[in-house]
């Protein structure tokens, strides 16, 4: 039997074509419902542009992996990291709150009913600062 190439998911357009298939959504609806503990099926996401532009002239910009949103209105980042990644922690916070800086409206706006966003991140070794954080494939210290 012969078997077409294979695709690691660890690369980037293996991690893109499975976790952003526009098509089919049913992975990556899962994998995001396993993460986040949800009892509550993802049964729907909208795959949103990665990139961001600057707010200002001396602001920075970005792209991450992939971003969507579910039917309940959740955000997700999703990132996949290989290599050495300086300040990776900060990095994801300044994802998060550029989203947030995005759902966020003028006027009278609720703050009590904003979205969650979630912030995930795929790591090939443990290249967090210390301890305290934790992903499902690590153990609590």
């Amino acid at each position: 039997m012969e078997q077409g190439p294979f695709i690691p998911l660890t690369s980037d357009y293996g991690f893109k074509a499975t976790f952003g298939n526009e098509g089919n959504t049913l992975f990556l609806r899962t994998a995001l419902q396993a993460l986040i503990k949800s009892p509550v099926p993802i049964r729907e996401v909208q795959l949103e542009k990665n990139a961001f532009e600057a707010l200002t002239l001396d602001s920075r910009s970005g792209i991450f992996d992939l971003a969507c949103t579910d039917e309940a209105g959740n955000h997700f980042i999703v990132e996949m990291q290989l290599g050495h990644a300086p300040h990776f922690v900060r990095r994801m916070k300044f994802y998060g709150l550029h989203k947030f800086n995005t759902v966020v409206e003028r006027g009278r706006f609720d703050y009590a009913n904003l979205p969650r966003i979630y912030c995930i991140a795929f790591l090939e070794r443990n290249i967090l600062p210390t301890a305290g954080y934790q992903h499902p494939g690590q153990p609590a210290r």
